[in-house]
């Protein structure tokens, strides 16, 4: 008999163990760009300081590093998406560093929260908070409590009895459950965890319009998001005749030449009545919160229920019902107060200005890269529903199609002070990145080689908008403590008696702060846009402008007040409501004149009381 002596294993080989598929090997490369980012985000807040900001914003401030590590972990994060598996804590932490870079660095570096309109809603909380309840003759926001209430409890729970302590993280808090919420729908449209984080990364920076802030407007989005998740994933069926017809027109016009591919199959009919009344209560929350977000939720279920895809279709229905059931006690205060439809011409609507004067190059540079953003964002997403269309995949395409290009129809009847094209792509982001993923690979393929350039371009695209657009607005959106301080000043009652007048020179001042906002005096903002502009141009400052706005504070009520704000002097600056040294001239001729008195002076702001 033959003994058969084994082989003797290399002690080296045993300690060593099986050699790891060449696909897991570097992995730890993956990490570099987000660990190196995130120092990188660290030496940024460490040694920015925000001074006097320029018409180009904080652009000019940021250090070199910020740069570095907003290029480097966009490419490392676009490309991850790309490789044959996909890696999803590593591009969570991509994603992660991508919020901190664009939304939490500003926050960081600012001393109080930013933007004016944030102060305005910490008010509403603060009286929600002091009497426990609201008042709906005070305004409309009282008519619409629903995040405020939420806000005033939450203060209460934490122990955060004043939210601007934690209102400026709204930002970047808004934005990473903004960014679960689209990486969840667009999974569940595109059926592809690649496009889905290719979507996630494209939404992130592509989301520069700045609706994040501690507003109803963040809150309603993210409810939104959630309802339509629940639709996607628990209420689909297929399409009726209707939504056949539309199908068999996406195919003639995306001359689809293949038969349509199964995308079934749809759920069960036992859990949809529950999740349809979940849907119903998270409505009820949005119709309370805000006056604009149900409406655009109610155009893409009513478009998805009459195609068929909303199963049940009377959910769409029951939100119709609940959503002009809370509008119509409120209806005869909002056409009284703003007029329910500003204007029926949508192109009027979409390109309407929502401001004065004449804009420096910088505005208007802006102003074109905004709206070249707001083209190419429907422009790619159409390019991918075709695409999607011609692959086979005819049902999907027209579901996305549906959520997409239903926001435009809001242009039918509101301007919304002329920030209509803001909104509309607002609402169509989410979806215009999940199509984007299907314009670059129809098939949810990855792409390599030369193919990869065009997601990095879109990417790369996208974060360039946001930059110009976010930061180089930060010299009207960032605010100091005196001017805070001098919102509060004029919104308390033991400094300015009720129905004062309050003039600021220019927009752009925080003017009703605290939870006594209600009792502040009424603001005549931007006397440039009044006989400061053209009948009467503030050229060289003398003792008779000083006695005109006398006059005008003293016609419009009894206590008159005059604000100067650095918030206010670079508005001016930037749209050149005034020659750059009329508002200081001007300043100074109200200080000497005696018509007006000083009652609260900081470095950024300075208010004068109409004198008796």
């Amino acid at each position: 008999m033959t003994t058969v002596v084994p082989r003797r294993v290399s002690r080296a080989r045993v300690r060593r163990g099986p050699a790891l598929p060449s696909r897991e090997r570097g992995a730890w490369r993956w990490w570099v760009a987000p660990l190196l980012g995130l120092l990188c985000w660290v030496f940024t807040i460490a040694t920015m300081s925000v001074g006097e900001l320029t018409p180009w914003g904080l652009l000019p401030v940021f250090p070199p590093v910020f740069w570095v590590a907003l290029a480097g972990t966009l490419l490392s994060a676009v490309l991850l998406t790309q490789r044959e598996r996909v890696r999803h804590v590593a591009l969570t932490a991509h994603v992660s560093l991508t919020i901190l870079l664009l939304y939490a660095t500003a926050p960081a570096i600012e001393p109080v929260p930013r933007g004016t309109s944030v102060y305005k809603h910490v008010g509403i909380v603060q009286y929600i908070e002091r009497y426990g309840s609201v008042d709906s003759r005070i305004d409309i926001y009282h008519r619409w409590p629903g995040f405020f209430s939420l806000s005033a409890f939450f203060s209460q729970v934490a122990g955060l009895p004043d939210p601007t302590s934690y209102a400026a993280w709204a930002e970047p808090f808004f934005a990473a459950v903004d960014a679960l919420l689209v990486f969840c729908c667009a999974q569940a449209v595109t059926r592809s965890a690649r496009n889905a984080w290719l979507a996630v990364i494209l939404f992130t920076v592509g989301n520069w319009i700045g609706q994040g802030y501690f507003s109803p407007q963040a809150f309603g989005y993210v409810l939104m998001l959630g309802v339509l998740l629940l639709v996607l994933v628990s209420l689909q069926g297929p399409a009726n005749r209707f939504g056949g017809w539309v199908e068999g027109r996406l195919r003639r016009l995306a001359r689809v030449k293949v038969p349509s591919l199964d995308e079934g199959p749809f759920p069960e009919n036992g859990p949809k009545l529950r999740i349809a009344g979940l849907v119903l209560l998270m409505d009820v929350v949005l119709a309370a919160s805000h006056q604009l977000t149900p409406y655009v939720l109610l155009l893409q279920l009513g478009a998805l229920a009459i195609a068929g895809y909303l199963r049940p279709w009377w959910l769409a229905l029951g939100a119709g019902v609940l959503t002009i059931g809370y509008l119509i006690p409120n209806l005869d205060y909002i056409v009284k107060t703003f007029g329910l439809f500003s204007a029926s011409d949508p192109f009027d609507n979409v390109t309407k200005k929502n401001v004065d004067g004449t804009p420096v190059f910088q505005e208007r540079f802006i102003t074109v890269v905004a709206g070249l953003m707001f083209l190419s964002v429907f422009a790619l997403a159409a390019v991918g529903v075709i695409r999607r269309a011609r692959a086979g995949y005819v049902r999907s395409a027209t579901v996305l199609a549906f959520l997409a290009f239903a926001s435009p129809g809001l242009l039918g009847g509101q301007s919304y002070g002329g920030e209509a094209r803001l909104r509309v792509m607002l609402y169509a982001l989410p979806w215009a990145c999940a199509a984007m993923g299907w314009a670059m690979s129809p098939t949810n393929q990855r792409r390599v080689g030369a193919k990869v350039v065009a997601p990095l371009a879109n990417a790369f695209w996208f974060a360039f908008a946001f930059v110009v657009f976010f930061f180089g607005h930060e010299d009207l959106t960032s605010l100091t403590p005196g001017e805070i301080g001098a919102a509060a000043f004029l919104s308390d009652p033991a400094n300015v008696l009720p129905n004062s007048v309050v003039v600021q020179m220019a927009p752009n001042a925080p003017d009703r702060y605290g939870p006594l906002y209600f009792k502040a005096g009424i603001g005549i903002e931007a006397l440039s846009y009044d006989r400061f502009g053209v009948d009467r141009p503030l050229v060289f400052p003398s003792r008779s402008d000083v006695d005109f706005v006398a006059e005008k504070i003293r016609n419009a009520g009894p206590n008159g007040y005059l604000l100067f704000s650095r918030g206010s002097a670079n508005w001016a600056r930037d749209y050149q409501l005034y020659p750059p040294y009329a508002l200081r001239a001007f300043e100074s001729e109200v200080a000497r004149s005696g018509r007006f008195r000083l009652v609260y002076s900081r470095s950024t702001a300075a208010v004068y009381e109409l004198v008796k």
